[in-house]
C-alpha cells in the first residue's frame, strides 16, 4: 500500500505514482468503463442495442416505462428516437422481430401500439444494470 506523501490542492500525491488521488480515480473509472462497453459486445441483445445512441436510448425507455408500470406507444417512442420516421420505425420493428421487444395492441384505440420489453430483454437488462452497480461501486 503506497502513503500520501505531500498534499496538492485538494487531492493528495501518492508515492509510486505520477497521478492525484482525483486523476487515479478517473482512471480507474474509464478504464472500468472501456471494459465494461467491450463486455457487451459479447451480448447479442445489448450489442444490437448499442449499435447507436438511438437504440440504448429506446431500450432505456422501454424499460424505465416497465419498470415504472407505465406504457409506452410506438409513437412516443418514435418521438422520443429524432431521428427520421422511417428510420425510427425500422429500429423498432427489428427489435421487435429479434425478439427483443413485443406489441400490445391498444383496446380503446386500435391505432395505438404498445411497447413493452421481451422476457429476455428484461432479464438481460437486469443483469446488466445489477452488474453496473457492482463495477462501480467498488471505485
Amino acid at each position: 500500500m503506497t502513503k500520501k506523501i505531500k498534499k496538492k490542492s485538494s487531492t493528495f500525491v501518492y508515492k509510486n505514482s505520477p497521478y492525484t488521488k482525483e486523476i487515479q480515480k478517473r482512471i480507474n473509472i474509464a478504464e472500468i468503463s472501456l471494459g465494461d462497453f467491450a463486455g457487451r459486445m459479447s451480448n447479442d441483445l445489448l450489442k444490437w442495442f448499442s449499435l447507436t445512441a438511438q437504440h440504448w436510448i429506446m431500450l432505456h425507455m422501454v424499460m424505465l416505462a416497465y419498470y415504472k408500470n407505465e406504457t409506452i406507444t410506438k409513437n412516443q417512442l418514435l418521438k422520443f428516437i429524432e431521428k427520421s420516421y422511417l428510420t425510427s420505425n425500422v429500429y423498432i420493428d427489428t427489435a421487435i422481430k429479434k425478439g427483443y421487444f413485443r406489441i400490445i395492441r391498444n383496446k380503446e384505440d386500435k391505432r395505438s401500439i404498445f411497447i413493452l420489453p421481451s422476457v429476455i430483454t428484461i432479464k438481460t437488462f437486469e443483469e446488466f444494470v445489477d452488474r453496473r452497480e457492482f463495477l462501480y461501486k467498488k471505485v
